[in-house]
């Protein structure tokens, strides 16, 4: 008879890439960097409205010109992370 003993399987954690929202000022769009596949999009204003939902992919250019002036909530939701930036139109 063998006595055998298992090795415990090391599990490693699923990769979290950095989404980072990167706005262009003069053209009043920006886009999203570190998306692996797609995400959801929601931009809202400060009152919770919803302004914008959509699902984007990486480096998709996004337009906010139509939006008034201010300063919005961009929440970009993917299949392992949610991540909240701000937004701002000037």
């Amino acid at each position: 008879m063998t006595n055998t003993t298992e090795m415990p399987v090391l599990i490693q954690p699923p990769t979290v890439s950095v989404l980072k929202l990167v706005q262009n000022d003069e053209s009043n769009d920006f886009y999203i960097v570190g998306i692996e596949n797609t995400a959801l999009l929601v931009v809202s204003d400060l009152h919770c409205k919803v302004m914008l939902k959509l699902q984007v992919t990486n480096n998709e250019l996004i337009s906010i010109s139509s939006f008034r002036k201010g300063i919005y909530i961009a929440k970009i939701i993917t299949e392992t992370t949610m991540v909240e930036k701000k937004l701002v139109k000037k």
